[in-house]
């Protein structure tokens, strides 16, 4: 039986005195591994140098790259390997993004469906509110 692809999140903080072509390759190893796992990497955003908010390993500033991917589950201890042991990874965090997504939906499905039952409600009362025209007889 196959494995389910999920999606994921990844958050990874790396030193401040990386080069700029070692960071590169970091990001784009990351990639390929994903990619080489049989999974899709969807987006990539690299921050620039951001101040951290207390010290991690005597460094106070360090870029944030922030992955969305979908991979199968299997994958994601090996990914944790990798960069647990990657020497210009200061901190990282893998997040199954799958069930915060279906969560969100099915928030925003409750909200919609209820939003529409109070827009039918409202119709109902001012249908039922409106008053009666008199009716004007020629025989007064």
């Amino acid at each position: 039986m196959a494995e389910r692809i999920r999606d994921y999140e990844c958050c990874a903080l790396f030193k401040p005195d990386v080069e700029a072509e070692a960071l590169d390759t970091a990001v784009q190893a990351v990639r390929d591994f994903i990619t080489s796992h049989g999974g899709e990497v969807q987006r990539v955003d690299r921050w620039n140098k951001r101040l951290l908010a207390y010290p991690i390993k005597r460094y106070t500033d360090g870029f944030y790259v922030v992955y969305r991917f979908s991979v199968a589950p299997a994958s994601i201890a090996d990914l944790d390997y990798q960069l647990r042991y990657n020497d210009n990874v200061l901190r990282y965090l893998l997040l199954d993004y799958t069930e915060k997504d279906l969560k969100r939906r099915k928030r925003l499905a409750g909200r919609k469906a209820g939003q529409s039952a109070k827009a039918t409600a409202r119709k109902k009362d001012a249908a039922g509110t409106q008053p009666a025209t008199a009716e004007v007889t020629a025989n007064g």
